[in-house]
């Protein structure tokens, strides 16, 4: 719908029952269940929003999610949203939206996993090019 991207889940039926149990335009949530154990899990993937109301309706959505204590659920995905200004090759940014990423981020009591390879995962591809880690994996407690 006019965005450089989008969001794909893919999953082997072998393995894993999948049921979507959300679906926005800037995210996917689905329940699997193991073929094996009979263990389920939920997985978000984000491709977040980077323009204004549907900055803000993302936030709201995010930060409405119930995860109780023995949920197992990851959230993956680019969320357009950075955790630090240093996310960033240049000095500015908004710290009003990174603080309210973090607030969110906090009250959902996530665990964030460190992407390994490089420090950026977006690029404007400008000569002098803006780069930002916008890429990122969050785990509930359990």
């Amino acid at each position: 719908m006019g965005a450089s991207g989008g969001i794909l889940v893919a999953r082997n039926g072998s393995y894993f029952f999948g049921l979507v149990i959300d679906r926005q335009h800037f995210a996917i949530t689905i329940e699997f269940t193991s073929r094996h154990t009979m263990e389920s899990w939920k997985l978000t993937t984000v491709y977040g929003p980077c323009t204004k109301p549907d900055c803000s309706n993302f936030i709201t959505w995010f930060s409405a999610h119930q995860i109780a204590d023995d949920d197992n659920w990851l959230f993956l995905g680019d969320f357009n949203f950075y955790r630090s200004l240093q996310d960033q090759n240049r000095e500015g940014g908004n710290l009003q939206d990174t603080l309210i990423f973090n607030e969110a981020f906090g009250e959902l009591g996530l665990v964030e996993f460190p992407l390994k390879g490089r420090a950026y995962t977006w690029s404007n591809m400008q000569t002098n090019p803006l780069l930002e880690q916008l890429d990122l994996f969050f785990s509930s407690v359990n």
